[in-house]
């Protein structure tokens, strides 16, 4: 729905939630399953945020599990894997372990993709949530090319 408009503001990315995609799906047709629907939706908004010259990222909240995205990232229109290690909402939360398998799991497959390809994939991955100085060592050493950190910057 606003792509357009944030392409026309200016912005050069969007980063969108894919649990919202169920959501979506659910919304346009009560009988698809899904899966499939998340997919389709998550795929439609990636190409139209391509179609705008913007790079496009999907976010993940800490219950989803990595293999529910693998199709989008297969189809190369994502260029950013926001992993969650709270829940959305609000600042302030604990790092939730889960978090670490994610990371490792995802750079193992973006790895894996550039020895098959023998070209780099180029697929960051950004972890938002619960960074402080004992996590940010381990959310990199799983293998996070991105870290955000809000409460523990401005405490």
């Amino acid at each position: 729905r606003y792509v357009e408009a944030m392409a026309k503001a200016g912005a050069d990315r969007i980063i969108f939630q894919w649990e919202a995609m169920a959501k979506e799906a659910n919304t346009n047709d009560d009988t698809a399953d899904d899966t499939i629907g998340q997919l389709e939706q998550a795929v439609e908004l990636a190409e139209a945020i391509r179609e705008y010259g913007m790079l496009c990222g999907i976010s993940i909240n800490p219950q989803t599990g990595v293999e529910e995205i693998l199709p989008l990232l297969e189809s190369g229109l994502v260029d950013l894997v926001d992993i969650l290690a709270v829940e959305p909402g609000f600042g302030g939360q604990s790092f939730q372990e889960s978090a670490l398998g994610k990371i490792q799991q995802l750079r193992r497959w973006i790895d894996a993709k550039g020895d098959e390809s023998h070209q780099e994939v180029d697929i960051k991955l950004l972890v938002d949530g619960g960074i402080n100085a004992e996590t940010s060592p381990l959310v990199i050493e799983a293998g996070a090319d991105i870290l955000v950190a809000g409460t523990f910057l401005f405490k």
